[in-house]
């Protein structure tokens, strides 16, 4: 058998008490708790956003021979040589509910990216993360005291999804902001 080889200078394993890090170096290798446990919280802001984008769109898709008809309306209204027939807007109708559900995605995709940039310790991310809660708090609003809300199960879904997310936001803020995670977040100090 072979001798272990002799430790080096940045080995940690070789019995002697290494000093602390500093608070940056510290930042650099793991984000605090806090961090962390926002970064969960925006994830799950995220999953509640396409629940919430899927029970809007099943109650649009649910009421859509309504919408089709007001549509139809309206287009005559503007121009009556117009003539689309009720399978023509139902389809573009259909068409309009996937492309919604694509754009949807695609904003939730980027938002995730910023909560993953932030959980890197990105300030810039935190901050438009921050934003992005601030907005879905104030867009909770109507949704919490009933204002605009329709009936059916869809519509009950997506006005709880979009509070819970107002609720999450607010909890994920709060962390994002605390001492430890503002520390997280300071520019590393470069070395001369």
């Amino acid at each position: 058998m072979t001798a272990p080889p002799p430790p080096g200078p940045g080995d940690h394993w070789s019995g002697v008490p290494q000093p602390p890090m500093n608070p940056v170096e510290q930042s650099a290798a793991q984000p605090p708790v806090d961090v962390l446990t926002a970064f969960q919280l925006l994830c799950g802001v995220a999953a509640l956003g396409v629940v919430n984008l899927f029970a809007s769109l099943a109650t649009v898709y649910g009421d859509r021979a309504t919408y089709v008809d007001q549509l139809m309306r309206d287009m005559r209204a503007q121009d009556p040589t117009l003539d689309f027939s009720a399978s023509t807007m139902d389809a573009l109708m259909l068409v309009a509910l996937g492309m919604s559900a694509l754009i949807g995605l695609g904003v939730t995709a980027l938002y995730l990216l910023f909560v993953f940039k932030m959980r890197r310790g990105r300030n810039w991310a935190r901050m438009l993360v921050t934003m992005a809660g601030v907005l879905m708090v104030f867009l909770a609003v109507p949704t919490l005291f009933g204002l605009g809300a329709g009936g059916g199960a869809g519509a009950m879904v997506s006005g709880g999804a979009s509070i819970l997310q107002a609720v999450l936001s607010v909890g994920a803020v709060v962390l994002m902001h605390r001492t430890d995670s503002n520390r997280y977040f300071l520019p590393a100090v470069k070395e001369q």
